[in-house]
């Protein structure tokens, strides 16, 4: 089983055996800033400790000012074959209810597995992060910024 490595936006490092696949459960980066970045280098598409698939990671921050999220991605193969991979951002209302507010969709074929880049304008609230993979095991990279 492989670490997922998160750098939160207070330079805080998170090793774990892997995140959560439940909102619930997400690492919460806090809020977010302008200069303000995060990274993560994680694994999907292999059992967890728990004896479950993990197919999804998902992390949480919130804004309290309007701001730009700039958010790069690149997978790396493992395994054999290109596994498809989504990245969404979505914003939680008022009641917890997640709408998806963006994504971006890479791998899968050769014209899909360059780095891939999201970009979107965000108001105050609080938003999230999935990563979810169709595939075997990928290990994938995000850096994320907000300007």
């Amino acid at each position: 089983m492989n670490r997922d490595i998160i750098t939160g936006m207070d330079g805080r490092i998170y090793a774990r055996r892997d995140l959560s696949r439940e909102w619930g459960g997400a690492i919460d980066l806090g809020t977010a800033r302008t200069g303000k970045s995060f990274g993560v280098d994680g694994h999907l598409g292999e059992t967890n400790p728990l004896g479950v698939w993990d197919s999804v990671d998902r992390l949480r921050f919130r804004t309290s000012r309007n701001l730009r999220l700039e958010l790069a991605t690149d997978p790396f193969d493992v395994a054999q074959g290109k596994p498809k991979v989504i990245t969404e951002l979505v914003r939680f209302d008022s009641k917890g209810v997640a709408t998806v507010v963006g994504s971006v969709e890479y791998g899968g074929s050769e014209a899909l597995a360059l780095p891939v880049r999201l970009s979107l304008n965000l108001t105050p609230g609080r938003y999230g992060l999935s990563f979810f993979v169709e595939g075997d095991l990928i290990s994938y990279q995000v850096n994320a910024s907000f300007i």
